[in-house]
């Protein structure tokens, strides 16, 4: 019995056995139809029945049967199409041999071809349903003795419509140890029906008795998004998993091969999936009317914000697109995705500093940009709390350089992408952030320059580098643990594109010195972040892998903040998910003047010494949980420029030397200001 199932398991009935099978059917079935025309009477059969009628019967049936192509098919793989092609194919030998009778008739009515056309009706019905009964059964067959396996999981599919036929087909059609109970749907009018036999419960009863029941341990979606809201399969994610229960989802449409779905294909659910939302309406007629004959320069071009900018930007046909990035491998692995996916693309890959001035003067000169999306930065919370200097020499230093040649450069947009964590900053990252905010913002607001400087500020984005949901993925692949810095700390999340689209939309909204502030919407626990992800995965939270407390980074806040309340005023935009958050006014000169000479200290003083100077021009800039004193210093400069003096013919790389050439020391901004 084993051998014979293994081998109906891995062999196929050739295209011969079947026309075999089928021709013996016609056969049999003409013979019947006499029979049951004539009442049974065997005799009267005789005297009516000719044996050459085959000669005409067979030939036709199996022509027609093979046009239709009834004989390409797997029996066990048999779909709705298969049997509408037999009920095509075999009335259509009835018509033809109908035809051939009656004009026969008329020639000669003797004619051993003149067929009862009531004898070719019943042979019709009697080969379509025999036809179709035969290859049901070898499906029912193969599928519920051949594939049945005492250790098959059980499954149910939530979602009752076509999406949910094609995956229970799917399903059936795999050799997988995997077995289809039946349907959860929320629609009320088709709950209690049965679909392809299968029943259909609701979610409520499908936790209380089905599941337990017939120990289900698997749940896959398979509803479109767009019957869906990302809130609502959160919740029911969040009942399935409470239970236990591995939740899958079936991939969107165009990710299946050949335009068909396989079972090996349906993965388990993202988290991703889950902290998303509803998709979001842009205004592509403006945006696009914005980057007409544009050429972009993307800084950051190769991370995360910065490649899925670029992506978005081909697909709204700029004219020529510049993407800058230092880290040549990643900006590598997006040349090659942009040359295999987008071949028509008009773009450039430059490897390059943010802060080579003569290196990005010569790049403005050369493509003469007209917008410019500023994402390079270095965003490690913990990295720059111990490295300061390298925090400011890049998201400071880089983005005013960025900033001051587009301006000297009559570029028209430059658009920079900050972080709530410039916002109330508790750590060197998020102060220089917030430092570069408010010296775009001292541009636009100095009315003396043509481009339009726009700030977009957002939480966490799903999926970034550096994002702890990839940190929790590979904790929870090790068996874990997986590590939180505490209990109660929250953060806002975003998905890349969501977050991409909103940059490029709050790049044509603004008019130039608005900080855009994203809707973030609910902020997320991260210790329920990490039991979902755990749950998703397959495990149980804290028995099969352990959730391990390790204390709060240096400079990490508890509590995230998209605006300053005290300080900053809120407005909304057409778009519900793009706000205008309203700063406070920044003096030009002695912003820069500052900002100069902050960047003049890095290779003289210390790292506390640049952090104090750090908290002395950001008043709301407390340093806290770190290695540096909250006390704020305001005499580092005092002793600054006589240290400087003694150093300056030993230091030959500091930004008063480099910007002889470049573009951020204090001639820069004033030959800016008089262009």
């Amino acid at each position: 019995m084993k051998t014979f199932k293994r081998f109906f398991t891995r062999n196929y009935l050739p295209r011969w056995a079947i026309l075999l099978f089928d021709v013996s059917i016609a056969a049999l079935s003409w013979f019947t139809a006499f029979v049951l025309r004539l009442n049974f009477n065997l005799v009267a059969v005789d005297q009516t029945i000719n044996p050459w009628h085959l000669t005409i019967v067979l030939p036709l049936f199996i022509l027609c049967c093979w046009k239709a192509n009834c004989y390409s098919v797997i029996l066990r793989h048999t779909t709705i199409k298969d049997i509408k092609n037999i009920i095509f194919s075999v009335p259509c030998t009835g018509a033809s041999l109908a035809v051939i009778s009656l004009t026969i008739r008329k020639i000669d009515e003797s004619s051993f071809f003149n067929m009862p056309l009531s004898v070719i009706v019943i042979f019709v019905l009697l080969v379509t349903t025999s036809m179709v009964m035969s290859r049901l059964f070898a499906k029912i067959l193969y599928q519920h003795w051949i594939l049945h396996k005492k250790d098959s999981k059980n499954v149910l599919i939530f979602g009752a419509g076509e999406l949910g036929q094609t995956t229970l087909n799917a399903l059936t059609n795999n050799n997988m140890q995997i077995k289809a109970i039946g349907f959860i749907d929320e629609n009320v009018s088709i709950q209690k029906k049965f679909l392809s036999g299968y029943p259909i419960y609701s979610i409520d009863k499908a936790i209380k008795h089905i599941i337990p029941k017939n120990n289900v341990t698997e749940i896959i979606f398979a509803i479109e998004k767009s019957e869906l809201s990302y809130l609502r399969k959160r919740q029911i994610t969040d009942q399935f998993l409470q239970h236990h229960l591995l939740v899958k989802e079936v991939p969107p449409l165009e990710s299946w091969i050949n335009g068909k779905l396989h079972a090996n294909e349906i993965h388990t659910i993202k988290i991703e999936d889950l902290l998303g939302r509803n998709s979001i309406q842009l205004d592509r007629i403006k945006i696009k009317n914005g980057l007409k004959n544009s050429v972009v320069l993307v800084t950051g071009a190769a991370g995360s914000i910065g490649s899925e900018i670029v992506r978005q930007l081909i697909g709204f046909g700029v004219r020529r697109v510049i993407l800058l990035d230092k880290a040549e491998s990643d900006l590598y692995n997006l040349q090659q995705e942009i040359i295999a996916n987008y071949p028509n693309t008009n773009f450039e890959v430059i490897v390059g500093d943010v802060t080579n001035a003569i290196k990005m003067r010569r790049i403005f000169k050369e493509y003469s940009p007209t917008i410019v999306f500023s994402a390079a930065a270095y965003k490690h919370v913990p990295l720059m709390e111990k490295y300061p200097s390298e925090a400011i020499h890049i998201n400071v230093g880089g983005n005013k350089l960025m900033a001051d040649l587009s301006a000297e450069f009559g570029v028209k947009k430059f658009v920079l992408i900050s972080t709530d964590k410039a916002v109330n900053p508790t750590n060197v990252m998020g102060a220089t952030k917030r430092l570069s905010e408010m010296y775009i913002q001292a541009l636009a607001q100095s009315a003396k320059f043509k481009t339009q400087f726009i700030i977009t500020r957002f939480g966490n984005v799903l999926g970034s580098n550096g994002s702890v949901v990839p940190l929790f993925k590979k904790q929870i692949e090790k068996g874990g643990p997986v590590t939180i810095t505490h209990e109660k700390i929250t953060r806002y999340f975003m998905t890349i594109p969501e977050a991409c689209q909103l940059v490029l939309e709050a790049g044509f909204i603004g008019k130039g010195g608005e900080i855009f502030v994203f809707d973030m919407g609910e902020p997320v626990k991260i210790i329920d972040l990490a039991r979902k992800m755990i749950s998703l995965s397959g495990f149980v939270p804290d028995e099969d892998i352990m959730i391990k407390t390790i204390g709060l980074r240096p400079g990490e806040k508890l509590y995230e903040e998209l605006l300053d309340e005290k300080e900053e005023k809120l407005d909304h935009t057409y778009n519900s998910k793009i706000m205008i958050g309203k700063d406070r006014k920044h003096n030009l000169a002695s912003l820069n003047k500052s900002i100069i000479q902050l960047l003049n200290s890095i290779p003289i003083i210390s790292s506390q010494q640049l952090v104090d100077e750090l908290m002395r021009i950001i008043p709301e800039y407390v340093s806290m949980n770190s290695y540096y004193s909250q006390q704020k210093n305001t005499g580092v400069f005092m002793q600054f420029d006589k240290l400087y003096k003694e150093r300056k013919k030993s230091v030959s790389n500091n930004y008063l030397n480099q910007n002889r050439n470049g573009t951020n020391g204090r001639k820069s901004i004033k030959h800016s200001e008089k262009k």
